[in-house]
């Protein structure tokens, strides 16, 4: 293994550390991070600190602001509008480009997870288990791109679910559950409206359970 191999790995082990509790909220908006402390932590040097801070911030999640350093940032609440309407319009294109390259195999993968979230009374398991339905679709089609986004604002969606509605009631897992067998079932039959229908309406009515009347 040579130098640039060992200074990439030390880079990544510093990003999904500071990452980790950054999504977590371990480390809360407004926290100050500094290098030399999170260097000496992870017992290397500030460089590849640095780096991941760098890459940190390419994703938002951190700001660098002169003369004050890294700075964890904040996500409004009110962003939980625009998270959903992209999520509504990814998942959409999602059915319309991919459910005709969608496998046997896809299908059963997709099937799988259903039939796991159906098992499971714990909400933390079943919103991971969701995550893993809704973003499985570009993956099992071979589109890449969109997978990416629909990731990144699934990222989003669950830091800010952490920060600002803990306390709030989530989905109701049954009808949840259910509209997942529909949207499944359209898949299966290669209905793109139904699948686009159902998609809408799967997230507006979870986005309803997060915005004041």
């Amino acid at each position: 293994m040579n130098s640039r191999q060992k200074v990439l790995t030390k880079q990544q082990a510093a990003y999904r550390k500071i990452r980790s509790g950054i999504m977590s909220g371990a480390l809360p908006p407004s926290t100050r991070l500094v290098i030399d402390k999170i260097a000496a932590e992870l017992e290397v040097s500030a460089i590849p600190v640095r780096e991941a801070l760098s890459q940190l911030e390419k994703e938002g999640l951190v700001e660098i602001r002169p003369h004050a350093g890294a700075i964890v940032t904040d996500i409004p609440e009110s962003a939980v509008e625009e998270i959903f309407a992209l999520l509504e319009v990814l998942e959409t294109v999602s059915c319309r480009l991919g459910i005709k390259k969608l496998s046997h195999s896809a299908l059963n993968t997709l099937t799988g997870l259903a039939i796991q979230m159906e098992a499971t009374d714990d909400e933390e398991k079943w919103l991971t288990l969701n995550r893993s339905f809704h973003q499985s679709l570009p993956r099992l089609a071979g589109l890449p791109r969109i997978e990416e986004q629909m990731i990144r604002v699934g990222e989003n969606w669950e830091r800010l679910r952490r920060l600002r509605f803990a306390d709030r009631q989530g989905e109701d897992l049954d009808r949840a559950n259910q509209q997942h067998r529909a949207f499944l079932k359209a898949l299966e039959e290669k209905d793109v409206e139904t699948a686009e229908k159902l998609t809408q309406q799967h997230n507006r009515e979870a986005l309803g359970l997060y915005i004041s009347e």
